[in-house]
């Protein structure tokens, strides 16, 4: 007789330090954004921009190890109606509003070369790419001109969500009452996530020794994102108890600073570090050794990361992802409208134009995140 388990849900806590990597992630992603610093006269901005801030997009790895974390740790035990639902309800509405904003710009400065790179309006690819973003289909077309259309950031919302049913497949079979069953899903789940990353270490080995490179291969690549970082996010939350148990011994101090030194030591290799081989598969082991570092969030670093400002961050970090590009983008060509020397002296001065970006970021998020909550609340978004 085949025995069988009940998968007992247990009290979910919030993980602070999570939330706050989160707000962290957000803030890394803009800077990653503010490639017009690579040409500032004043050399500390240079710098900073050349060793630190161009590398902030490898945070995106976080964001989907965390969605496959909190997907297993919250959703194990609902239907998949009510967790579809509920992620709908949350990703899509500030999704489909940004892609109307960035729609009404594209057409209102049509023929702005720079700002209009979606196709000419009513054309074929214009309005295939129209299509794409509604249905959050845009990432699985490998050209950019799909991709990156109209909202460049919402690439990631568009895996997400494709994540969000595939993850919930994998979690409902490792998570079987049967217990011969949920120790075959765990394995196979294991082997699909390990193999994901060993055909993204061949791609990106491929691109090393042919000297040619691809956005979509080496960063975008939804199947990667979805079957290796996400999956590996589930893996990483049902593992978790029995990696908890190894490394009791060792104090909650002691593995936090550690796990953050190793982040910086990864972080700042990139600065040597030129190859394809070394692509977004790498940034798994920082990232997953963070969360596992920080899980039981008591360390002295935990404590840090729960203060105010952090979880500030945290909590408009969808937003802040969401709706800086339209205050980076737009900045310069609000203030050409004003006037055109004005404009000149802000993209001359690089830094007080990334200080002003920064802050009216954070602003225009939290706004947004205002206005989101409180359409949830009157249920207009239910």
């Amino acid at each position: 007789m085949i025995k069988e388990v009940v998968v007992k849900s247990n009290k979910k806590e919030k993980i602070y330090s999570y939330n706050a990597f989160k707000g962290i992630g957000a803030l890394f992603i803009l800077f990653s954004h503010m490639s017009y610093l690579s040409e500032a006269v004043n050399p500390f901005w240079n710098s900073l921009w050349k060793n630190f801030m161009q590398y902030g997009s490898r945070f995106t790895t976080l964001f989907f190890m965390i969605s496959g974390f909190f997907l297993a740790y919250t959703w194990k035990d609902r239907k998949f109606k009510d967790y579809i639902l509920s992620k709908l309800k949350r990703v899509y509405p500030l999704t489909i509003i940004v892609f109307i904003l960035a729609l009404g710009i594209s057409i209102l400065l049509s023929k702005n070369i720079e700002v209009n790179k979606n196709g000419e309006i009513g054309s074929p690819i214009w309005i295939f790419n129209v299509f794409a973003n509604i249905f959050l289909i845009k990432t699985f077309v490998p050209y950019e001109r799909t991709f990156y259309s109209f909202h460049g950031p919402s690439w990631y919302i568009s895996v997400l969500f494709a994540f969000y049913v595939f993850g919930y497949i994998f979690l409902k079979k490792i998570n079987s009452k049967n217990i011969k069953v949920r120790e075959i899903w765990l394995k196979r789940s294991l082997n699909i996530c390990i193999m994901t990353y060993g055909i993204e270490l061949l791609i990106c080995l491929a691109m090393f020794i042919t000297g040619k490179g691809s956005l979509y291969l080496r960063y975008v690549n939804p199947w990667f994102r979805i079957f290796a970082e996400g999956l590996a996010g589930v893996l990483l939350c049902e593992y978790m108890p029995k990696i908890q148990r190894k490394i009791r011994f060792f104090k909650v101090n002691i593995i936090e600073i550690f796990a953050v030194i190793l982040f910086f030591v990864v972080y700042i290799f990139n600065n040597f570090n030129k190859l394809n081989i070394f692509s977004a598969w790498i940034w798994t082991f920082p990232f997953g050794f963070l969360l596992i570092a920080f899980r039981r969030d008591k360390g002295c670093i935990s404590k840090f990361l729960k203060k105010k400002p952090f979880q500030f961050l945290g909590n408009i970090s969808f937003e802040l992802y969401m709706t800086h590009a339209f205050v980076y983008e737009g900045l310069p060509i609000m203030v050409g409208i004003i006037s055109k020397s004005l404009k000149e002296t802000l993209i001359y001065y690089a830094g007080t134009r990334f200080i002003i970006t920064l802050i009216l970021s954070i602003v225009f998020a939290w706004i947004v995140n205002q206005l989101m909550n409180k359409m949830y609340k009157l249920k207009i978004l239910r």
